[in-house]
Protein backbone atom coordinates (compact mmCIF):
# COMPACT_ATOMS: atom_id res chain seq x y z
CA UNK A 1 0.00 0.00 0.00
CA UNK A 2 2.76 2.44 0.92
CA UNK A 3 4.69 1.51 -2.23
CA UNK A 4 1.67 2.42 -4.39
CA UNK A 5 1.25 5.71 -2.57
CA UNK A 6 4.90 6.62 -3.10
CA UNK A 7 4.76 5.60 -6.77
CA UNK A 8 1.55 7.55 -7.41
CA UNK A 9 2.93 10.62 -5.64
CA UNK A 10 6.16 10.46 -7.64
CA UNK A 11 4.18 10.09 -10.88
CA UNK A 12 2.00 13.07 -10.00
CA UNK A 13 5.03 15.23 -9.20
CA UNK A 14 6.69 14.22 -12.48
CA UNK A 15 3.56 15.15 -14.44
CA UNK A 16 3.36 18.52 -12.70
CA UNK A 17 7.03 19.19 -13.49
CA UNK A 18 6.60 18.22 -17.14
CA UNK A 19 3.46 20.32 -17.49
CA UNK A 20 5.21 23.33 -15.98
CA UNK A 21 8.12 22.84 -18.40
CA UNK A 22 5.80 22.69 -21.39
CA UNK A 23 3.88 25.74 -20.24
CA UNK A 24 7.14 27.67 -19.98
CA UNK A 25 8.16 26.62 -23.51
CA UNK A 26 4.91 27.73 -25.18
CA UNK A 27 4.90 31.46 -25.93
CA UNK A 28 2.17 33.37 -24.19
CA UNK A 29 0.39 36.53 -25.28
CA UNK A 30 3.14 38.65 -23.70
CA UNK A 31 5.76 37.10 -25.99
CA UNK A 32 4.03 38.13 -29.22
CA UNK A 33 5.14 41.24 -31.05
CA UNK A 34 8.78 40.99 -29.97
CA UNK A 35 11.71 39.97 -32.11
CA UNK A 36 11.66 36.43 -33.42
CA UNK A 37 14.45 34.07 -32.40
CA UNK A 38 17.28 33.83 -34.90
CA UNK A 39 17.41 30.75 -37.11
CA UNK A 40 19.08 29.62 -40.32
CA UNK A 41 17.39 28.07 -43.35
CA UNK A 42 19.24 25.88 -45.83
CA UNK A 43 17.80 26.79 -49.24
CA UNK A 44 17.32 24.36 -52.09
CA UNK A 45 20.25 25.73 -54.12
CA UNK A 46 22.70 25.33 -51.24
CA UNK A 47 22.47 28.91 -49.98
CA UNK A 48 21.79 29.63 -46.33
CA UNK A 49 19.52 32.40 -45.11
CA UNK A 50 19.62 33.65 -41.53
CA UNK A 51 16.70 35.60 -40.14
CA UNK A 52 19.02 38.21 -38.62
CA UNK A 53 20.23 39.06 -42.16
CA UNK A 54 16.78 40.53 -42.78
CA UNK A 55 16.61 42.64 -39.62
CA UNK A 56 14.49 45.81 -40.04
CA UNK A 57 12.92 44.39 -43.22
CA UNK A 58 9.52 42.85 -43.76
CA UNK A 59 9.78 39.06 -43.94
CA UNK A 60 6.92 36.94 -45.23
CA UNK A 61 7.26 33.19 -44.87
CA UNK A 62 5.42 30.48 -46.75
CA UNK A 63 5.99 27.07 -45.23
CA UNK A 64 4.78 23.84 -46.77
CA UNK A 65 5.04 20.64 -44.79
CA UNK A 66 5.24 17.30 -46.50
CA UNK A 67 4.33 14.34 -44.38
Amino acid sequence: MLRHLIRNTATALLLVALTAGLAAAIPGPGDLGGPAPDWTLNAYGGDTHTLSDYRNKVVMMFVVGYG
